[in-house]
């Protein structure tokens, strides 16, 4: 394993950033460090990379125990969500600002810059000042800066969110091509539960300073190890005694099959190619609670001929995950 988390626990006053937290990501993976904001997501990215101290336990980078480690010796890259350009220099400066701290000779440092502005496609933008650049090129810059050290680990802190939802979608289809290409151990954080299932090869689920749960993204979403992960990863619903995906609802208008539940479409949305219900179940089997949400294709919908008000009757699909509802006390 690239990175090992061995017990990490780390407290601000009475409260538990990170609670007895150990993982184990692996080398040449990119993985993602999934949560809610308040997670403990953060904390652990900054005590892996050396900006903050754990109150215990270890932090282990490529076998070498980097516990009491100062940053610049573990050889980490870090990228921040808002840059951190030095915003006097050039772009190829700002680059080529790490190689030239470590007194890397000139020549090499203009090749590694060419070659690192050319992986990023900014060769063109070498003599502009991040100013003069969009925010998906300044924050390409801003990994190439990382990149140009040769780290062993590349860490990136929310890279994408401060930018609009296009230009992040593009850059994390980008990022995933770039770190193909180079292979290097990439931990990323991210709350955006979309951006982590496109891009990462595993995922890390933390909540309220716990690990919830490790797999890859299609093991996180078809077997979910607790509700919160389920929800946390997609829409859920509750049909009866159990909760799943809305598109997991099959749905006909005729009386279904045998524990089946009956109801009415309250609430019908189109968006694209989908068609959003709302079911209120019969009284006998809605017991207070919310209406059932259902995705269909409006293709599907059309078939059935669903409309406002029609008779429905709703059951788990076949192969559906579900998890058992909580009941409420």
């Amino acid at each position: 394993m690239s990175i090992e988390v061995t017990n990490v626990t780390k407290k601000y006053g009475d409260f538990y950033a990170l609670d007895d937290v150990s993982v184990s990501l692996p080398t040449g993976q990119l993985t993602a460090l999934l949560g809610p904001s308040g997670g403990g997501k953060s904390t652990l990215l900054r005590i892996i990379a050396g900006l903050d101290t754990a109150d215990s336990g270890s932090v282990a980078i490529e076998g070498t125990n980097a516990t009491k480690l100062p940053p610049q010796k573990r050889n980490v890259g870090f990228v921040f969500q808002h840059y951190a350009v030095f915003k006097h220099m050039t772009v190829a400066k700002n680059v080529a600002f790490g190689l030239e701290i470590r007194k890397t000779p000139k020549a090499e440092v203009k090749r590694r810059v060419g070659e690192l502005l050319e992986l990023v496609h900014l060769s063109q933008f070498a003599d502009r000042l991040p100013s003069q650049l969009s925010g998906g090129q300044r924050q390409r810059m801003a990994l190439a800066r990382a990149l140009a050290v040769e780290p062993t680990v590349l860490l990136l802190d929310e890279p994408f969110g401060a930018l609009d939802a296009k230009v992040r979608k593009e850059l994390r289809e980008w990022l995933r091509r770039l770190h193909d290409e180079v292979h290097v151990t990439t931990v990323f954080v991210t709350h955006d539960q979309e951006e982590a299932m496109e891009v990462a090869d595993e995922i890390v689920v933390i909540n309220q300073g716990r690990v919830e749960q490790v797999g890859s993204p299609d093991q996180l979403y078809d077997e979910p190890a607790s509700d919160f992960v389920m929800g946390f990863l997609g829409e859920v619903t509750r049909l009866g005694p159990v909760r799943l995906r809305p598109h997991d609802v099959d749905v006909v208008v005729e009386p279904g099959r045998s524990g089946s539940f009956p109801g009415t479409v309250t609430r019908m949305l189109r968006v694209g190619f989908e068609v959003r219900l709302q079911v209120e179940l019969d009284p006998e089997f809605s017991r207070g609670d919310e209406p059932v949400s259902v995705v269909l294709s409006r293709g599907h919908a059309r078939a059935l001929d669903i409309e406002l008000g029609s008779k429905v009757w709703l059951s788990a699909a076949v192969g559906a995950v579900t998890v058992p509802a909580m009941v409420a006390v």
